[in-house]
């Protein structure tokens, strides 16, 4: 049981490094280790004859495997329609272009539900190996200890990095813009996550290690007895290391994180007072003391004004998840009992998406939510069912046990999950690699820890060795089976994860031919060759077969990429590249459906709405083409210039251009800008003069607002208007050094000398270090008082 063991330890030590295993390379060797550690011990147990356990929550976790397997199978029209129309509805756009092929699976992006099936069953196998493996004392002991060692490494490593180089992980590797890593991980809500699982295992470790000190001996002796018993120095680093890994989630300012390591802390001194009532009546203050203390040594400030951030000044909830969370009761009500396909709410969240911007937004978070879009109905009780069958054997276990290692370990299990179902409310931790990795090792150790039977409570196998666990054996037939349900996962990583890879490297090795109509054949034989192999190695992967239909297009092929152009919309129906190419190409009336559907179903709304109103345009559908950039503008002004220049070379006048643009100041300023650069200065001053207009019942303007029009005013010669706007700029944004400086200025040069000053002074009351205020009162005479 040696080799499989390391690996099983490797995937937990991994897991947490490899920045929280959220990218490809760590998520294939994680699922290989644990899939290779899985094998690698039934089979020893099954030549070994060893006992293998039945263990709880293994039916729902398998059907919950066996229900997203389902939803990949392609089924008839008919039957979708009636049993989901929530993805019959995705689908029915492609079924008058799919040549009589009306089969269509219940998950709307195949490839995903198929990769989403392979992680969550590497975490069903890393479930079953933990029970398997842990159910042996010493190894359970060694595991538990290993872990918590890890997690205490890692919290002291982010509050250092937070410290010392809180925009790079490990002081090496940068992170995108808007990131905030904490630790190994990106985001500071996964880290609380990991944390909260480990840190009432270590609580519980530490209780269980504490030294018996006689009652009736001095002060002076138990104090002596205290420090000088044998393992007070584990005793003492549970106990730090608890403070610590709790210290570093408040740190991390993760307010779900902060919350549920506080419902950690309830759950488990509930459950201690139920198993052990009147204990813990000294060491649970000095735990909260030392907390108090240590956050207070970081402050409380920075705490305090996170979780403000949630509400206004009336008290009102204002966090953004709520409208979030508010789109997504119309995909539940279109995906009531199978779900969308688990994997697929980056895909399915567009078409209900009130929320303005172009941000991504990959995930709901809120687990719960995600699971209902995903799963349905039938996903959420399946996941249900587990959990609560792990929870109750476990709550179970602990009311009849007496071993103290055994319940308080149980229960610290028990504690970690219950916070992590907790910040699973507001965040999307199940969805992180090595967070939802350790979930379901904690169950593991929860079933194997309440279960756990040492040397001298053991009794005798029927081959003669001790028994380790309370669990009943599992029978041969279900031996059998479990090892062949891993094999066959196992296999099918290998195959679709290396698959994957070969797809990519034949996609790497072209992906920087842009393909045109001015390529030469060679280049186009070349980059369709190449998308064949991606094609045949990733079949799944839409993005493939619509890049090998735009080489056969410009080797004029139509029908051949017409072809894959369907194919590529079938495997992901709500891609609104593939819907909108193949929109292109189609008849009138039908490509107008299709690019119409594109431009609701994509992720890139401005660049699909740009298609979109070239091709109404080019139709001769002005008013549309209007109503739909005028609607697009309304939630953003990404892509004002690309879109106004569209509208210039199909001459659209001044006034339908007004009738499109928004009433904000920065929309008009924007085209105002565009304007003066292509010289047509009478438009410009249009745009500008009405910018200004609405600047005035503004109720919070921005001084780049004021400052753009001010100087295209000054640019113009258009002094009169330059200084009411300055005016109103001093007025409306008092605080501003620069827009008293530039008034000064103005008096100055009008020998307006005392009112000039009077400018300069208060910029200089705003910015006592303001050396160009300085500077110019010492030019108007004042140099004296201003050194």
């Amino acid at each position: 049981m040696i080799a499989p063991f390391i690996l099983f330890t490797f995937g937990l030590v991994f897991s947490p490094l490899a920045f929280g295993t959220v990218e490809q390379w760590s998520l294939v060797a994680l699922e290989l280790a644990t899939g290779i550690a899985y094998i690698g011990f039934f089979l020893t147990a099954r030549f070994s004859k060893e006992s293998v356990f039945k263990i709880p929550g293994l039916l729902p976790l398998l059907l919950l495997l066996g229900f997203m397997a389902f939803q990949l199978v392609p089924l008839p029209g008919s039957l979708v329609k009636i049993i989901s129309p929530g993805s019959y509805d995705i689908y029915s756009p492609l079924q008058s272009l799919s040549g009589g092929n009306d089969w269509m699976s219940l998950s709307v992006n195949r490839r995903a539900t198929l990769h989403e099936l392979l992680r969550i069953g590497s975490c069903c196998l890393m479930y079953i190996v933990t029970v398997q493996l842990l159910s042996q004392p010493e190894k359970l002991k060694k595991t538990v200890n290993i872990v918590i060692f890890l997690a205490v490494a890692v919290a002291f490593l982010a509050i250092v990095q937070a410290v010392g180089s809180p925009d790079k992980i490990y002081w090496i590797r940068q992170v995108p813009h808007n990131a905030h890593p904490f630790g190994p991980w990106i985001n500071p809500n996964q880290f609380a996550g990991y944390i909260e699982l480990i840190c009432p295992l270590a609580f519980g470790l530490f209780l269980f290690y504490k030294p018996q000190v006689k009652g009736n001996e001095s002060f002076r002796k138990k104090f002596v007895s205290f420090f000088t018993v044998p393992g007070i120095h584990f005793h003492l680093f549970l106990g730090f290391g608890t403070v610590l890994m709790v210290l570093a989630v408040f740190v991390s300012l993760c307010r779900g994180g902060i919350l549920s390591i506080v419902v950690a802390g309830a759950v488990f001194l509930l459950l201690v007072k139920w198993k052990f009532p009147g204990r813990g009546r000294i060491i649970f203050p000095v735990i909260v003391v030392s907390l108090f203390l240590a956050i207070s040594w970081f402050g409380w400030d920075l705490i305090m004004t996170e979780f403000d951030h949630g509400f206004d000044r009336a008290g009102n909830v204002t966090d953004s998840r709520l409208p979030l969370w508010s789109d997504l009761v119309g995909a539940i009500k279109d995906f009531p009992v199978f779900g969308a396909g688990f994997g697929t709410f980056l895909f399915i969240y567009p078409l209900y998406r009130t929320i303005g911007g172009n941000a991504i937004l990959d995930h709901a978070h809120n687990d719960y939510l995600e699971l209902l879009t995903d799963g349905g109905l039938i996903g959420i009780i399946l996941a249900a069912w587990f959990v609560l069958s792990v929870l109750f054997h476990g709550l179970k276990m602990i009311r009849v046990r007496r071993d103290r290692y055994a319940v308080l370990l149980g229960i610290g299990g028990i504690s970690g999950i219950t916070a992590l179902l907790s910040h699973s409310i507001t965040d999307f931790n199940m969805h992180n690699g090595a967070v939802a990795y350790y979930f379901f090792f904690i169950c593991g150790v929860v079933v194997a820890s309440v279960n756990i039977r040492f040397s001298r409570y053991a009794g005798a196998s029927s081959a003669g060795s001790p028994v380790r666990s309370l669990l009943k054996a599992q029978s041969n037939i279900g031996v059998v089976l479990l090892i062949f349900f891993g094999l066959f996962l196992v296999s099918a990583t290998l195959l679709v994860q290396g698959g994957t890879f070969l797809a990519w490297r034949n996609y790497a090795a072209v992906s920087d031919i842009y393909v045109n109509k001015q390529l030469s054949d060679e280049k186009l034989l070349k980059v369709a060759d190449n998308m064949q192999r991606a094609v045949f190695w990733d079949p799944l992967e839409g993005f493939y077969s619509y890049k090998l239909g735009t080489a056969k297009y410009y080797l004029d092929d139509s029908e051949e990429a017409f072809k894959q152009y369907i194919l590529a919309a079938r495997k992901n129906p709500l891609d609104g590249i593939f819907l909108q190419q193949l929109g292109l190409l189609a008849e009138v009336e039908r490509g107008k459906k299709l690019l119409e559907e594109g431009y609701k179903r994509g992720l890139d709304k401005d660049s699909l709405a740009l298609t979109y109103a070239e091709w109404l345009l080019w139709n001769g559908r002005r008013e549309e083409a209007k109503e739909l950039l005028a609607d697009r503008l309304s939630r953003g002004n990404g892509k004002i210039i690309d879109w106004m220049a569209l509208l210039n070379s199909y001459s659209f006048s001044r006034q339908d251009i007004a009738e499109i643009l928004p009433a904000t100041v920065d929309a008009w300023i924007l085209y105002g800008r565009y304007c003066e650069k292509k010289e047509n200065y009478s438009d410009a001053l249009f745009f500008f003069n009405t910018a200004a207009d609405f600047l005035t019942d503004v109720l919070d303007p921005a001084p780049t607002w004021f400052r753009e029009i001010i100087h295209f005013y000054r640019r113009q010669g258009l002094e009169a208007k330059s200084l009411a706007v300055l005016r109103q700029a001093v007025e409306r944004v008092p605080d501003s050094v620069y827009f008293h400086i530039l008034l000064g200025d103005y008096y100055r040069d009008q020998g307006l000398s005392y009112h000039a000053k009077e400018e300069f002074e208060r910029a200089l009351f705003l910015d006592s270090s303001n050396r160009q205020a300085r500077s110019k009162l010492r030019r108007l005479g004042y140099g004296d008082s201003y050194k």
